[in-house]
């Protein structure tokens, strides 16, 4: 009888607001959830993206002024 363990490979997402203008980032944040593939992880941290450059905490233009976007990466944290 062949038994086949099936490992899972998880995913934590860290982010980070950044300036293209002098190359610096707030610190990063990790988002408390884990997912279950790269491609799970990479479309949270794309609208998370989204989430955060709208944010109405974010004054008018200072995007624009600052270059800001967002930087982002999924790391895997072992089998389960």
């Amino acid at each position: 009888m062949n038994v086949y363990l099936v490992s899972s490979v998880k995913f934590v997402l860290v982010i980070s607001l950044c300036s293209f203008i002098n190359n610096q980032c707030f610190p990063p944040v990790e988002i408390k959830q884990l997912y279950n593939s790269w491609e799970e992880c990479t479309i949270a941290a794309l609208e998370l993206s989204k989430e955060i450059l709208t944010a109405k905490s974010l004054k008018d233009n200072v995007i624009n002024k600052y270059k800001f976007a967002t930087k982002f990466m999924c790391n895997e944290v072992g089998e389960i």
